[in-house]
């Protein structure tokens, strides 16, 4: 008899208020700093997807849509029309190796301790059907074996994904989803199932796992756990039988926990919820995903039009629900990955279209519309309240998507992604040398490695007592404004990009900045009291 554990959790709608920044305490915004960036592909459009850590620098596995080299795209063994890529990386930022692979869907890549990497996603097979492919490589993207595994009938690749963990034996642990038992899955609940395998070192399946009931199920996260097993988020329909107990419709996001071994120990159900990121803790999960709404065409909503939030929800490890916060604007803000950090917070990395609510630093890009986009990176403290934000993106509003995200050192992370160049030009944020060798190549692979230096030791929040209020007047303002207080002894002016702009020094209860000179935009002004107490105040500069 399994052991099931099951608890249903309902959530508090979450439903955002567009300029809920408002309400959340003021801090100094975008304090990110983007150490290096470089971009690589063909003269075609190319697009990241994974980036690793390897000996050198990094290992990046990106799609390439060329029918022959082209750019920094020269592999001998390249593939007609499209490839998967994948290049070594120096600490440089110079192109060491590379090698190409046929076109999957959903690629993925993993390394093991032993520099073995494996690349994830979907393939045709023999028999042209999409099944599950593994490919295993060495350190420097040889071809070792490829595998494919999966049903008689292939998978449905229009409404599938593939995820996976490399482990500690130089195996792999895939999951994905499955439609029948036949082939090399055994069994089958009803509709779409989550489908988890593991391979060993020379692609043998050691045990398999189906979660399902009769209905549609989905996977979105899949992660190792603290004792040596897997923690997976699965979308569920919860409708008829299986092995996913949540016990009411409703309840259709399900965390589920399997051992070492693949079996199932115990599942948690949330309420309509979709995750694409969590973090196992001491006491519970902090839940990470998308939430999508209904927006009128002023916020309030009503004409049927949809849009996306990101949101977090920590839960102890009964699944009770402590807090949960949505983030963004009006918008699409989608979640890519949210990460700990040694200050006991949460840095979140996202993909953002929205110009207003919490997405304030987006003004700093000069940009007045953008339909695709940019990077969006946050942080929030352990009860989940935003300390700072920062976008990362062009003038010219093209589009910069992140797709993956890695810790490389305290509060440093690489990230990959794409953006869009012509002509070898380079604007706000996005200054890539190679771009001169790919001109008007459209979208280019993008790695950036940024640092959080953002001064969790100073008091951001209002430390002054009642006594010692600041104000600052007028705000908004076009000019010089006045900032008061009580034995004032400096003031720093900080841009949105987390940039000091302009400084000013004095004694006594009042001090002036003249900010005719700064661009348009929002403003952090960071005053300090002779007794070196600090406040932060918002201006708005018209």
């Amino acid at each position: 008899m399994k052991n099931y554990r099951i608890r249903t959790v309902i959530l508090v709608p979450l439903i955002t208020t567009l300029l809920v920044t408002l309400s959340l305490p003021m801090f100094i915004n975008a304090q990110t700093r983007i150490d290096w960036q470089q971009c690589y592909g063909s003269l075609g459009p190319d697009y990241g997807f994974s980036i690793l850590p390897s000996n050198e620098g990094f290992s990046v596995l990106g799609q390439v849509e060329e029918d022959s080299p082209s750019g920094l795209y020269e592999c001998n063994n390249y593939a007609p029309y499209r490839a998967d890529w994948l290049i070594g990386v120096d600490g440089e930022q110079a192109l060491n190796w590379q090698n190409c692979f046929a076109i999957g869907l959903y690629q993925k890549l993993f390394k093991t301790g032993n520099d073995v990497y494996y690349i994830t996603g979907l393939g045709l097979d023999n028999n042209y059907n999409y099944n599950l492919r593994v490919i295993q490589t060495d350190g420097y993207g040889n071809r070792i074996w490829t595998r494919y595994l999966g049903t008689d009938q292939g998978l449905d690749y229009c409404a599938d994904n593939v995820f996976g963990l490399s482990t500690s034996d130089d195996g792999i642990i895939v999951a994905t989803t499955i439609n029948e038992a036949s082939g090399d899955a055994n069994q089958h609940f009803g509709n779409n199932d989550c489908w988890v395998v593991k391979l060993d070192a020379q692609g043998n399946i050691e045990w398999q796992t189906t979660l399902g009931t009769e209905g549609n199920e989905n996977i979105t996260c899949l992660q190792d756990a603290s004792d040596g097993g897997v923690l997976l988020w699965i979308n569920s329909d919860q409708t008829g039988s299986g092995n996913l107990g949540c016990g009411q419709p409703e309840n259709k996001g399900v965390l589920v926990k399997l051992d070492a071994v693949g079996q199932f120990q115990w599942n948690l159900c949330f309420d309509k919820t979709s995750v694409c990121s969590l973090i196992e803790m001491n006491d519970g999960y902090l839940l990470a995903g998308d939430y999508r709404y209904v927006v009128g065409s002023n916020g309030d909503g009503g004409d049927g039009m949809y849009t996306y939030d990101c949101y977090l929800i920590r839960c102890d490890s009964e699944g009770n629900v402590v807090w949960n916060k949505n983030y963004g604007g009006s918008g699409d803000d989608r979640m890519v990955k949210v990460l700990p950090d040694s200050n006991g917070g949460f840095s979140v990395f996202t993909n953002s279209k929205s110009m207003d609510g919490d997405v304030e630093s987006f003004s700093q890009l000069g940009v007045t519309d953008d339909e695709d986009g940019n990077i969006w990176i946050f942080h929030v403290d352990t009860e989940g309240n935003l300390q700072w934000e920062s976008c990362v993106g062009s003038q010219l509003g093209l589009w910069e998507e992140m797709r993956d995200v890695i810790a490389v050192g305290n509060r440093e992370y690489a990230i990959v992604g794409t953006n869009t160049w012509f002509d070898g030009v380079t604007s706000g944020l996005v200054e890539c040398s190679n771009n001169l060798l790919l001109p008007n190549s459209e979208s280019n692979i993008w790695v950036l490695h940024v640092t959080d230096i953002y001064d969790y030791d100073a008091v951001h929040e209002d430390s002054l007592q009642p006594d010692h209020e600041v104000n600052i007047t007028p705000n908004p303002s076009s000019g010089c404004i006045t900032i008061t207080g009580k034995k004032l002894r400096q003031a720093e002016v900080f841009n949105m990009l987390g940039q000091q702009v302009l400084s000013v020094q004095g004694e006594g209860d009042e001090l002036q900045i003249d900010t005719s000179a700064l661009p348009v935009g929002i403003y952090f002004v960071n005053v300090t009291d002779k007794e070196g107490r600090k406040c932060v105040r918002k201006v708005v500069k018209e």
